[in-house]
């Protein structure tokens, strides 16, 4: 009966030895599905579902530091700790990595298909895309359809700005320029009622104004306005003349026709 009882042993011994895959060599990595980990923690092998998770998490508000692991075909890695939960998912069509708290709100950052989104979720609960990157390069900030290198949904505080420009408007003052007779600028006012070079109102509204372009257009008009002004006080000195010689010469025809009586 001993001998009986001590080959199952046996026997069942060798089966668990041949079954096992978990392993714990002597270099300290710890290995599961199998025998030669090559790092700390080595896991080799699918699991039950589409989602494996490894999550730890300390109930006392006062140590809310947590870790969170998530992966899923064909597989993402990431651990962290911090206020909240530092979190990493994906499935090779959208990636989240970021830092969340269901009651102080908190932040992630999507990696999607050609596509980064950084997301902030208030207090509440409102999750909100703060800033975008397109496959183009163009970033969004307020907005996740961004049609230019960067684009604001929002208003813009600098100290300064710096736009590049080219063809400056000194072109204006070459003797060689013709403006336009105030006549002519009069009835295109009528017309279209705004200046030539300068967009319509509706079309500022619908399509925004270049900077650049725009500061370049109004230095011409200021420009050209200057001139005008120029030509006009040119033209008020030289009536101004004309009548001190016209007043001049009634005042000499006044002294000779008093001469002759």
């Amino acid at each position: 009966m001993k001998c009986i009882y001590l080959f199952g042993m046996l026997l069942l011994s060798s089966i668990c030895s041949f079954g096992q895959t978990n392993h714990f060599p002597a270099d300290g990595n710890v290995g599961v599905g199998t025998t030669i980990p090559q790092y700390k923690f080595h896991i080799v092998g699918g699991h039950a579902g589409t989602n494996m998770n490894l999550f730890y998490y300390d109930p006392n508000p006062a140590r809310q530091a947590n870790l969170s692991l998530w992966a899923s075909e064909p597989g993402w890695t990431y651990s962290g700790a911090g206020i909240g939960n530092n979190v990493i998912n994906g499935n090779g069509i959208s990636t989240k990595v970021g830092l969340i708290n269901n009651v102080k709100g908190g932040s992630y950052m999507r990696l999607l298909d050609q596509e980064i989104r950084l997301n902030v979720i208030s207090p509440d609960g409102t999750d909100l895309s703060a800033l975008a990157i397109d496959p183009s390069g163009n970033i969004g900030i307020g907005t996740i359809v961004p049609k230019e290198k960067l684009s604001v949904n929002g208003n813009i505080r600098a100290r300064e700005i710096k736009v590049e420009v080219g063809n400056w408007p000194d072109y204006v003052f070459d003797e060689r320029y013709s403006l336009t007779p105030l006549k002519e600028l009069q009835k295109y006012i009528v017309l279209n009622k705004h200046l030539p070079e300068i967009p319509k109102a509706a079309e500022a509204e619908l399509n925004g104004v270049d900077l650049g372009e725009m500061n370049k257009k109004l230095l011409k008009k200021v420009e050209e306005l200057t001139l005008y002004l120029i030509e006009q006080e040119n033209k008020n000195i030289a009536t101004t003349d004309l009548v001190k010689a016209l007043e001049q010469r009634l005042l000499n025809l006044e002294k000779r026709s008093s001469a002759n009586k």
